[in-house]
C-alpha cells in the first residue's frame, strides 16, 4: 500500500465532546501526517469541525481568548502592535507603560491609574484638584467647623461657628463636624439662693444656697443676687446676736439686753433694760417713772426707748380665762386656748366704761392671715353688722385681710395711713400698741421673738367722737388669737361738783378748726358753754405746753367768746398756759364785763411783763403773782366771797409764792354774762398759750383745789 492509498483509511478520528469536554486528538502515525494535513486541506472530501469551550474562538486549528488575545483581537488574525494590549477585543494603548514614564504626566501628589481604559490622573488623599495639579486640603479653624468634606477633586467646606448671644450660653461647644449649641440663660435665683457664677461662655447660672451666719455673728448684709450672706461678729458683750443689723439677744453675764444691745443697767438711761418697767431718761421720781425706773401708781408708760408716762389707770386681763373682768364685755363669741381668746367672726372686747385721752391700748396676737384685727376706740354697745355702733369718725388701727399691712382708718374703711414695709408672719406673735394723745394716732406692731423687727404708723389726727370704749377683737373673718390686754386711760377730773364749763386741747377732736384756725372750742363739762372765735381765730397746735403738748395760741389779740350763762359770786378757775412774755395787758380769761367780772390776767399794775393778777369787779387790788417768761404753768385763781386765792404752779417743780387777799368790799356781781378768753371784752390781749381751762363756779375747798392741781400736773407734764 503506497502512502496516499493508507490515507484514505486514517486511523485517527476527531471526536466531539460536548458540551465543555476539550477536543482529544488521537495521535497519528508519524509517517502518516503529510498525508493528513494534504488530506484535510485539499484531498478530503468532508471537513472537521472543531469545537471550543464557551468565551473562546476557533482561531485555525487552535481556539483562543479574542478579547485579550494580542494576536486575535477581537477576530482571528488581527494582531495588536507592540505597546498595546487587547483589552475586551480592542487594541489599547499599554497603560502600565504610561503611567511608569514620569507618573504619566499626573501631580507627585496624585495617583495615575486605568479609568474605563483611559490614564487618569487621581489626587491622592489629602490633595485635592485636577490630578496633573494638587494641593492640600484645607483644614478648618478653630472657630469654624466642616460641613463637607476634602475629596479628590473638591476642597473641603468650612462654616464660622455660631457665637451665642446676650442671654444665652454655649451649651454645646463647636467641634469640628458640629456647630455650637445655644441654650438660654436661667433667668434668676430663688431667694434663698445667690447667683455665685453668673451665666456666660459655657455655663448656664449658678445658684448656690444662701449661707448661714454662725453663732456669735449676725447679718452684716442680707444674701441677694450677686452676693452671698455677709457676717460680722457680735457686738462687744453680746454671746447671740442676729440680723439684719447687730441686734443682740443674749447678752454676757454682768450685762443686760436692752433694744437689741448689751448695756450695763442704769435707770435713767433713757433706755428700758431688763428689771425695767421704764425708763424716762431722768432719775426723777413723780413724774410717772420713778427713780427706779418703775411706773408709778396713777401712770402708764409706753415706749420701747425713753418710755413716755402719762397720768392715768390702766385695766388688763391676761385674756386666759372666760369670762373677762368686770372692767371689760366680750361683744361676740370666743374660745380659749393656751395662747389666749380666739375670737370669732367680728368678735370684740371692749372696756365696760368710756376712755379719758390720753388712751394707750395693748394686745398680744397671734396673726392668722385670713382675719381683720381692730384696735380702737368707738362709741358703747354691741358691734353689729350694719356697724350702727361704730361712728364713722372714729379712728383705728388694723390688719388688712390677708396681708396683715399695718394700716390706720377712719370710720369703717376710710384709710388715713400704711406702711407696706411690714407685713406679718402667720403664726407669730406680735405686741399690736395702740396709743393717742389727743393730738396724734399711731399703731405699733413689733415681733415679739424678734424685737428688731416692727413697725410704727402715726398720723396727726385724733378720735372725733366722745364717749369712746377702748376695744381690741377680731374682723371680718375672724380667728384671731389674743392676750394681755391692756388699756390705760387718763384719770378722770377729780372734782365735778359746781362745774360750769372745761376746755381741753386734748383730745384734739374738742378744738374743730380749719388748718390750724380754731372755728370752735367744745366745752367738753357737758354743758354747751362753747367758745367760738370774735375777731381773730386763734390758732391749734402740737408743742404749745411744756414743748409737746397741744394748746391753743392767742397770738396777735386772737379772742373766743361764749354764748352768755350764769356768773355767780363764788368761782374756782384752772388754767394751763405757757407764759411767753407779753408786751401789752391782757385777760387769759374773763367773765362779764369789767366792773362786774372775775378776771385772770397778764401784766399788771406793777409794769412787770411777767406779772399775773387775779381781780374781781375790777378792783385793781394787787393779788399778783411774779413768773418766769416762756415757761409753762397750772394758775389757780378762787374767789370765795371777798376772799381771794392766786396761784401758779411750775412743772419743773419751782413755783412762785401764792397770793391770797380778803376784800371786805368788792365782790362779784352775779347774772349771765359771757366768758372771753384770750382777750377781754375792751379786746385787752393776752397772746396767751392755753391747754386746758376749767370753771368751776363756786369755791372748791383746799383739798379739792389741790386735787385738780394735780390731776393738771399730771396730764399736761412733759
Amino acid at each position: 500500500m503506497n502512502d496516499r492509498a493508507s490515507c484514505s483509511e486514517p486511523e485517527t478520528r476527531f471526536v466531539r465532546v460536548e458540551p465543555v469536554s476539550p477536543l482529544f486528538i488521537v495521535t497519528l502515525r508519524t509517517a502518516c501526517l503529510p498525508v493528513l494535513v494534504a488530506c484535510l486541506v485539499f484531498a478530503c472530501g468532508q471537513p472537521t469541525v472543531i469545537s471550543c469551550p464557551i468565551g473562546e474562538t476557533p482561531c485555525e486549528l487552535s481556539c483562543v481568548d479574542s478579547s485579550a488575545d494580542t494576536a486575535n483581537c477581537g477576530a482571528c488574525g488581527t494582531i495588536c502592535m507592540p505597546g498595546a494590549t487587547c483589552s475586551f477585543g480592542t487594541c489599547m494603548p499599554d497603560l502600565i507603560g504610561t503611567c511608569a514614564v514620569a507618573n504619566g504626566g499626573c501631580s507627585p501628589d496624585a495617583f495615575c491609574m486605568d479609568i474605563g481604559g483611559v490614564a487618569a490622573c487621581v489626587c491622592t488623599p489629602g490633595y485635592t484638584g485636577t490630578g496633573q495639579a494638587c494641593n492640600a486640603c484645607t483644614v478648618c479653624g478653630t472657630s469654624e467647623f466642616m460641613t463637607a468634606p476634602c475629596t479628590p477633586t473638591t476642597d473641603t467646606v468650612c462654616n464660622a461657628c455660631t457665637t451665642c448671644g446676650s442671654g444665652d450660653f454655649t451649651s454645646t461647644a463647636c467641634s469640628a463636624t458640629a456647630d455650637a449649641i445655644c441654650s438660654t440663660c436661667t433667668a434668676s435665683c430663688l431667694d434663698t439662693n445667690y447667683a455665685s457664677q453668673a451665666c456666660g461662655g459655657t455655663s448656664d447660672l449658678v445658684c448656690t444656697p444662701c449661707s448661714q451666719c454662725s453663732v456669735g455673728q449676725y447679718v452684716d448684709m442680707l444674701c441677694s443676687g450677686s452676693m452671698n450672706t455677709s457676717c460680722a461678729p457680735c457686738a462687744q458683750g453680746c454671746e447671740l446676736c442676729g440680723g439684719p443689723g447687730p441686734t443682740c439677744f443674749q447678752c454676757e453675764v454682768g450685762l443686760v439686753l436692752s433694744q437689741g444691745m448689751c448695756l450695763p443697767r442704769v435707770c435713767g438711761n433713757g433706755s428700758i433694760e431688763p428689771g425695767e418697767v421704764c425708763d424716762d431718761g431722768d432719775m426723777t421720781a413723780g413724774d410717772g417713772c420713778s427713780d427706779q425706773c418703775m411706773v408709778e401708781v396713777g401712770y402708764y408708760c409706753f415706749g420701747e426707748v425713753l418710755s413716755t408716762c402719762r397720768a392715768g389707770a390702766c385695766v388688763s386681763d391676761a385674756l386666759t380665762a372666760l369670762p373677762v373682768g368686770a372692767d371689760f364685755v366680750l361683744d361676740g363669741a370666743g374660745t380659749v386656748s393656751a395662747a389666749g381668746i380666739r375670737f370669732s367672726q367680728r368678735s370684740t372686747i371692749r372696756t365696760s366704761a368710756d376712755v379719758a385721752y390720753p388712751i394707750l391700748i395693748e394686745a398680744d396676737v397671734v396673726y392668722s392671715g385670713t382675719d381683720v384685727t381692730f384696735i380702737g376706740a368707738r362709741g358703747p354697745g354691741t358691734r353689729d353688722a350694719g356697724n350702727a355702733n361704730e361712728p364713722t369718725d372714729t379712728l383705728r388701727g388694723r390688719f388688712t385681710q390677708s396681708t396683715g399691712l399695718a394700716q390706720l382708718v377712719s370710720g369703717i374703711n376710710d384709710l388715713i395711713a400704711s406702711d407696706p414695709g411690714f407685713i406679718p408672719q402667720i403664726g407669730v406673735p406680735y405686741r399690736v400698741r395702740y396709743v393717742d394723745d389727743g393730738l396724734a394716732v399711731g399703731i405699733e406692731l413689733f415681733n415679739l421673738t424678734n424685737l428688731a423687727q416692727g413697725v410704727f404708723v402715726p398720723t396727726q389726727s385724733s378720735f372725733h367722737g366722745s364717749g369712746d370704749r377702748a376695744f381690741v377683737g377680731g374682723g371680718d373673718q375672724g380667728g384671731v388669737t389674743m392676750s394681755n390686754l391692756r388699756i390705760c386711760s387718763a384719770p378722770v377730773l377729780p372734782v365735778t361738783t359746781g362745774l360750769a364749763a372745761r376746755y381741753s386741747a386734748i383730745p384734739s377732736w374738742t378744738v374743730p378748726r380749719n388748718t390750724f384756725d380754731v372755728t370752735q372750742w367744745l366745752d367738753i363739762s357737758g354743758n354747751a358753754n362753747h367758745l367760738t372765735p370774735s375777731g381773730l381765730a386763734p390758732i391749734f397746735g402740737g408743742g404749745f405746753i411744756n414743748a409737746m403738748r397741744p394748746g391753743v395760741s392767742f397770738a396777735g389779740a386772737a379772742r373766743l367768746v361764749s354764748a352768755p350763762f350764769a356768773l355767780t359770786t363764788d368761782v374756782t378757775v384752772f388754767a394751763v398756759i405757757h407764759h411767753n412774755t407779753p408786751s401789752a395787758w391782757g385777760a387769759i380769761a374773763h367773765h362779764g364785763s369789767r366792773d362786774n367780772d372775775w378776771s385772770m390776767e397778764q401784766n399788771s399794775f406793777s409794769g412787770d411783763p411777767n406779772t399775773l393778777h387775779w381781780q374781781t369787779a375790777n378792783d385793781n387790788a394787787n393779788v399778783d403773782i411774779t413768773v418766769t417768761s416762756n415757761t409753762d404753768y397750772i394758775l389757780t385763781g378762787r374767789i370765795s366771797g371777798t376772799a381771794r386765792y392766786f396761784s401758779a404752779t411750775a412743772f419743773s417743780g419751782t413755783s412762785p409764792a401764792l397770793a391770797t387777799f380778803t376784800d371786805t368790799v368788792q365782790t362779784i356781781s352775779a347774772g349771765s354774762k359771757i366768758l372771753y378768753v384770750g382777750a377781754s371784752d375792751q379786746n385787752e390781749a393776752s397772746n396767751a398759750q392755753i391747754g386746758d381751762l376749767i370753771y368751776f363756779t363756786r369755791a372748791l375747798t383746799d383739798v379739792e383745789r389741790d386735787a385738780v392741781i394735780e390731776y393738771l400736773r399730771r396730764l399736761w407734764q412733759p
